[in-house]
């Protein structure tokens, strides 16, 4: 079960206002999870830093440029900035899992003076869209607790059929890591073909499957519409941080996700398209 998240510790330095969380999940480094973070809101500098060459049409390695200065303190690991407009190494950023960076990205935002968020979503059946506007407040955080591995166990429903000198296994069983900001930021720099990202962040983050010796990309390739649904579906319900998301029922009665897109946020824009 999770844990319950502990209250935001806001303060202001002169003009500057900081506010201390705690990370759903953790920044590990060597074993240990450090979860307390102090940020600062975005500035100009962050509006001109990932609308620059940096981050080109990534968003994922906007969402790094804007970390890497808007951290100000990692409790226990790295000590308060002096210069709070000194920029971290990016390895910290893309360390942090998608649900940090989620979570931390979020409170920069409200810092900032963004209250609400826009969930959105367009239905399969009929393509309507969908829009509702949501308080950051209201969104439910979710802990990992902090003596379980960040993975997840999953069983396909189908699985994948491999045949290797005449005999033929079918590999259910199998562990996932949680995605990170590395592995957000290779993604976004596939395009937008959906499958070939579904591609990417799976053989990434699947550690292991059946006694396949490797899972790559050609093996999520070959897997069933099923299974890609099933671990689209586990990865979104299983990890914790902002429940970003919530079913909906259309008017021609069916139910489909809508969500928040946090990038677009980035210099006053919003957008209904999905992250991956």
């Amino acid at each position: 079960m999770a844990d319950d998240p502990q209250e935001d510790s806001q303060q202001s330095t002169g003009n500057e206002i900081s506010d201390t969380v705690r990370l759903p999940v953790g920044l590990e480094i060597e074993g240990t999870r450090y979860r307390n973070v102090t940020v600062d809101e975005m500035s100009g500098i962050d509006d001109h830093n990932i609308a620059g060459k940096k981050a080109g049409n990534n968003g994922a390695k906007g969402v790094t440029l804007i970390l890497i200065r808007c951290i100000q303190e990692v409790e226990g690991h790295l000590p308060r900035k002096q210069n709070p407009d000194k920029m971290f190494d990016r390895s910290l950023a893309r360390k942090l899992t998608v649900v940090d960076r989620d979570f931390l990205l979020s409170k920069i935002f409200q810092l900032g003076g963004d209250t609400e968020a826009l969930m959105a979503g367009q239905c399969p059946r009929c393509e309507a869209v969908w829009e509702e506007e949501v308080l950051f407040s209201e969104l439910e955080v979710v802990e990992w607790p902090e003596d379980e591995k960040t993975e997840i166990s999953f069983e396909l429903p189908v699985g994948l059929k491999v045949t290797e000198k005449g005999v033929t296994k079918i590999h259910t069983k199998g562990i996932m890591r949680f995605p990170t900001g590395k592995d957000q930021e290779l993604a976004g720099e596939l395009g937008d073909n959906a499958a070939v990202v579904f591609d990417a962040m799976f053989s990434a983050c699947i550690t292991s499957l059946g006694d396949l010796e490797q899972v790559n990309r050609e093996a999520i390739r070959r897997l069933k519409s099923r299974d890609r649904r099933y671990l689209s579906q586990i990865l979104q319900e299983a990890l914790p941080g902002l429940r970003q998301w919530k079913i909906v029922k259309c008017s021609c009665g069916k139910n489909f996700d809508i969500n928040v897109d946090l990038t677009a946020f980035f210099g006053g824009r919003r957008s209904t398209e999905k992250k991956y």
